[in-house]
């Protein structure tokens, strides 16, 4: 039996949960391989600077390989041709890997058990990427939670170290010298179209990168986690979750880091600081299990009767929202903090996604497409839900009579206009009175601030008000409410 590691979600060689059973298993008399597999992509989907990122970690994790001995053998083409091949060269194999929730990858998953094991071979997954398997938790009657607060009190009541306990990975297991490297794998290469991006993408890819933003964010901002998270202008978020998504930090590691925080707190408002973080780990676990539950989310709201609203497919409007020109200053911020680093403030993401679906009434697929193309951390579960739970069509959602208004969530979030200066730099001689709403002046003080409106800055794309009686009209409507 030939042993394989497959790295997946999973770009590290410490507290990795198969990667440590693999190595118990592949004993010194076994042959084996190490392997990662690159679908060849049109950048379509997945943006170049999140493409940088990726090359980052797998150069990292070839190196760190090689200081084992070893070698990372990338392969290039869909994951089912490339075990064909390799069942060409050796057969039968006994392949390691974790689990992914997403529909898409389970369904390759599928197709790759079937192949391994009708050639006699062994398909073995782990759950690496949430801290529950996915489905484990359940409501009292055996079914999925649709609420986060009692999925989140369900998942502490029951939570125990195991959960977060570190997997060991003792390459001393290995020998070396069985190690079979296969004829068709890739050379990790950028080409033309991302060798420009490099110098530009400011979240860098790797485990030493990840790990220094986990101790930053553990020593300088933890403690202060609740109070300041919501505020964009501040350097007050872990910046953590490319490297959860691409699995140079473990979630396992994330949480250890988290009860670490807790058990320093000296007062109740100190665990709340850090309290607050673990629930948005939480979220992201309780969206893991949202599309474990329901594949269908990938083309289809989770309320399935807002299928039905009759959105707005304006593309002159879309256009402008994404290219951070609404006349709105905090969505502009936003979108173009999003287009020049790939990274956008969740406190942001929620107030763009809002007022693309609530303000333009545009169907929030094509704003979780957008998302997708630009984000370097995109994670499928946490986009989707979170842009179902911008729209209202989602589990846990945003009631559809709650709307964020810009305005308010501006003044609220970023007092001071300093966000808004920096990644809309038209407005940055504008005065706290109106950097928030730079339409409001008169032409004299335009003048005097040189800013005109309709010239220099857009007027706004829609008002507000207006806009948000037509989407709650088009809901109730859709919801057989009137």
């Amino acid at each position: 039996m030939h042993y394989i590691y497959w790295f997946r979600k999973d770009l590290r060689l410490t507290d990795n949960h198969a990667l440590a059973r693999f190595l118990k298993d592949a004993v010194n008399g076994s042959s084996f391989s190490f392997i990662y597999i690159k679908n060849n992509n049109s950048y379509r989907y997945f943006g170049e600077k999140r493409i940088v990122f990726l090359i980052q970690c797998l150069e990292e994790l070839k190196q760190d390989l090689s200081d084992f001995k070893s070698e990372l053998q990338i392969f290039s083409g869909k994951s089912i041709e490339v075990f064909k091949n390799i069942l060409l060269e050796k057969n039968p194999v006994s392949v390691y890997l974790n689990e992914q929730v997403e529909p898409y990858c389970r369904e390759r998953d599928e197709s790759v058990r079937k192949l391994i094991e009708d050639s006699g071979g062994i398909y073995n997954s782990f759950t690496d990427s949430t801290i529950f398997s996915p489905g484990e938790i359940k409501n009292g009657e055996g079914h999925q939670y649709k609420v986060f607060t009692p999925f989140k009190n369900n998942a502490l009541s029951i939570l125990t170290k195991d959960h977060y306990k570190k997997h060991v990975c003792d390459f001393s297991n290995i020998n070396n010298k069985n190690e079979i490297i296969f004829k068709s794998q890739l050379k990790i290469k950028q080409d033309k179209k991302i060798s420009g991006v490099s110098g530009s993408v400011i979240i860098k890819g790797g485990r030493k990168e990840g790990l220094s933003k986990l101790r930053d964010f553990y020593e300088t901002k933890l403690n202060r986690y609740n109070s300041q998270r919501d505020f964009p202008s501040l350097n007050a978020t872990s910046r953590l979750s490319a490297h959860l998504h691409f699995g140079t930090i473990g979630i396992r590691e994330a949480l250890r880091t988290a009860f670490a925080g807790l058990s320093k707190s000296e007062s109740e408002k100190d665990e709340k600081e850090v309290q607050t973080w673990i629930n948005e780990l939480l979220w992201r676990e309780f969206y893991y299990h949202i599309t474990f539950h329901n594949p269908r989310l990938t083309y289809q709201s989770f309320k399935t009767e807002y299928d039905d609203l009759n959105w707005n497919y304006d593309e002159s409007n879309f256009r402008r929202w994404a290219e951070g020109k609404t006349g709105y200053p905090i969505v502009d911020a936003g979108m173009r903090q999003l287009n020049k680093e790939g990274w956008m403030h969740n406190r942001v993401r929620m107030i763009t996604a809002m007022f693309l679906t609530k303000d333009l009434f545009i169907d929030w697929r094509l704003g979780e497409k957008y998302f997708a193309e630009k984000l370097i951390d995109l994670d499928f579960s946490s986009n989707n839900g979170g842009w179902q739970w911008s729209a209202s069509t989602g589990v846990d959602a945003q009631p559809y009579f709650r709307i964020f208004n810009p305005y308010l969530q501006s003044k609220k979030f970023d007092p001071a206009g300093d966000y808004i200066r920096k990644y809309v730099p038209e407005l940055s001689s504008l005065p706290v009175e109106f950097i928030h709403e730079p339409n409001i002046m008169n032409h004299t003080e335009q003048e005097k601030y040189r800013v005109i409106i309709g010239k220099d800055y857009p007027n706004p794309v829609i008002d507000h008000k207006a806009a948000k009686d037509i989407a709650i009209r088009n809901f109730k409507k859709a919801a057989h409410k009137l």
